[in-house]
């Protein structure tokens, strides 16, 4: 009897501790359905959502947009959370503002609208100055576009086998609001020139106009075209050797092409040239042919690094071809950017070196 009663009272004992501990109802999940967008309203493919439980370091990460921006993310229902942060297909992550909370619920849909990071600008590898990353002997025949207006000055030195040149360069850009795909501009020189045995002198060179129009980005954002055209109008003194008393029309198309170490560039022309003149010998014009390629390499946010190789057909019947090589670097400073380079000559028509030193500042 006394047994039974033990069995009994455990047994009553055993209940009323199970009693004692509360029982977890099983939380049902729900679908949320949102869609990602930019701020032109566009879908935003690949990307995933963070949302945030209020209260709490806990985390829940959508799946993948779809290409309407599209996304689900499974929430347990009555969960207090909110949309956090917004994960790029590249890794980028955009963190979004003040998103009031919201319980989970059936039915629920949410639209996220996010800024972009800037897409990259083939014109601007240094992004926070526009076109700092100029090219240097093809400073024209280029995709890259000033910002508004932009002034370079330059300081030049070419030495070749008799004749020693150098110059003073002022370069001068604009675009206007109204046409921002349209670049003009301006290049003026004081020259001195040193033959050995013979003449020489000094005073205004040559001057360089242009115009030229940028396609802009492509589709891919990978790729940019221009195209443009140069007149050299002969200010220079035949007689002083600053200038060659002879006009010459140009026609380029150019190119940029983002890879994952810079920029390639690469420019084709074709040069009109006029009969001209040079300490009193005549110079017959010809048609040529011009060909460069390039590269820019960013190394820190405010330096690049340039190298060209370029080639230009003989510009007069008894000239060479003028083919050379360059390395650069650009910095960029806190009001403009600082540009040095030094060219090597390849062939006889070119200068055996060529030294430029340069400050470039927009306005």
């Amino acid at each position: 009897m006394q047994q039974r009663s033990l069995r009994i009272s455990l047994f009553l004992a055993l209940i009323l501790l199970l009693g004692t501990i509360p029982v977890q109802a099983q939380q049902s999940i729900v679908r949320v359905e949102g869609t990602v967008l930019d701020l032109d309203g566009d879908p935003v493919v690949m990307a995933r959502v963070v949302y945030r439980v209020v209260d709490s370091e806990d985390v829940y990460l959508s799946d993948a947009t779809n290409a309407k921006g599209g996304y689900t993310v499974d929430l347990a229902a009555g969960l207090r959370c909110f949309p956090t942060a917004v994960l790029l297909g590249d890794g980028t992550r955009v963190e979004l503002g003040t998103v009031a909370p919201s319980p989970a619920a059936d039915g629920m849909s949410q639209r996220v609208t996010i800024e972009l990071p800037k897409r990259w600008n083939p014109s601007a590898v240094v992004q926070n100055f526009s076109g700092s990353d100029r090219l240097y002997r093809s400073f024209v025949e280029d995709t890259a576009i000033v910002d508004r207006f932009r002034v370079e000055t330059q300081l030049q030195r070419q030495d070749g086998d008799s004749v020693d040149r150098g110059l003073l360069n002022i370069v001068g850009a604009a675009q206007f609001s109204a046409i921002p795909e349209v670049e003009f501009g301006a290049r003026i020189s004081l020259v001195g020139v040193d033959v050995d045995g013979g003449p020489g002198g000094e005073g205004i060179g040559d001057t360089d106009l242009w115009v030229k129009y940028v396609l802009g980005a492509t589709k891919d954002n990978r790729h940019e075209l221009a195209f443009g055209a140069k007149l050299t109008v002969a200010t220079g003194d035949a007689d002083e050797g600053t200038g060659l008393d002879s006009d010459r029309s140009k026609l380029f198309v150019a190119a940029r092409r983002e890879v994952s170490w810079g920029v390639l560039t690469g420019n084709l022309g074709l040069q009109l040239n006029g009969d001209g003149a040079l300490f009193g010998s005549t110079l017959d014009g010809k048609t040529a042919l011009s060909v460069n390629a390039g590269a820019i390499v960013p190394w820190t946010h405010g330096i690049a690094f340039i190298t060209e190789l370029g080639f230009e057909g003989k510009r007069f019947e008894s000239g060479e071809d003028d083919t050379s090589i360059l390395g650069g670097v650009n910095v960029l400073l806190k009001e403009g950017s600082l540009r040095a380079a030094l060219a090597l000559g390849l062939s006889d028509g070119a200068p055996d070196t060529e030294i430029t030193v340069g400050y470039a500042f927009q306005f």
